[in-house]
């Protein structure tokens, strides 16, 4: 996986996608978990393949996101109405690999809910030396998911658990979904993994300022999926 105001986003996570345009996409490739092509509603002539009329003029019809691994049998992602900003993250950073909207992030004030900061808020962050320093929000986004999006949860031996996007990274740049038990994390031993559908309608990811892109969500190292970008 590559190396995540509160801004409405769509990505913010993965790899890039098309840009949208007003023609039928071809399927994605199995297991690319990204968004393929898209149309819009507006426009003399336009075509779309979505349902309904958009929400607002400037809404675009972007695909979904399919399922992290996919099998050839399996049908395409359908579409959605998206507004532009969040139409222009996906672009710019792909499908969801992100975090529930509940997940705590270290702070010098207490563990906050990662849908609660915003740019400039304080939080921590891990240095190169493995050390817990006071760092700023940078970047902070959400991103709609399509149904059937999966997280990964992974329970450590010392009782410590995250869930997080399958493709979510941790602190060596390892997605959560691709961890197994025994896996060495964040100073102990991965106990379990589960994969479990994800309830919400969004998921989101901040970027600490400081040179590892490193944040501590429900006490376990992460890295943010916008460092690097």
């Amino acid at each position: 996986m590559k190396r995540s105001l509160v801004l409405v986003l769509a990505f913010a996570c993965s790899s890039k996608s098309p840009t949208p345009t007003t023609q039928p996409a071809p399927p994605p490739d199995p297991g690319s978990g990204s968004a393929t092509g898209s149309g819009t509603g507006t426009g003399s002539g336009a075509t779309t393949q979505c349902t309904g009329a958009p929400p607002a003029p400037d809404y675009v019809c972007v695909q979904d996101c399919g399922p992290p691994v996919a099998r050839p049998d399996d049908p395409p992602p359908g579409y959605r109405w998206l507004s532009p900003a969040d139409a222009e993250n996906r672009k710019k950073f792909g499908c969801p690999k992100c975090l529930p909207p509940d997940t705590l992030i270290a702070t010098p004030d207490g563990d906050r809910a990662i849908s609660e900061l915003a740019p400039g808020a304080a939080i921590y962050t891990v240095d190169a030396a493995g050390q817990r320093v006071v760092a700023r929000v940078v970047h902070a986004a959400s991103a709609p998911v399509g149904r059937g999006h999966q997280m990964a949860r992974v329970t450590l031996a010392d009782g410590r658990t995250v869930a997080g996007s399958l493709g979510h990274p941790d602190a060596a740049g390892r997605g959560l979904g691709a961890l197994h038990a025994g896996d060495a994390l964040d100073r102990s031993r991965v106990a379990r993994v589960t994969v479990e559908p994800f309830a919400g309608e969004r998921t989101w990811d901040v970027l600490p300022s400081g040179p590892t892109g490193l944040y501590i969500a429900n006490g376990v190292v992460l890295r943010s999926t916008f460092f690097g970008r």
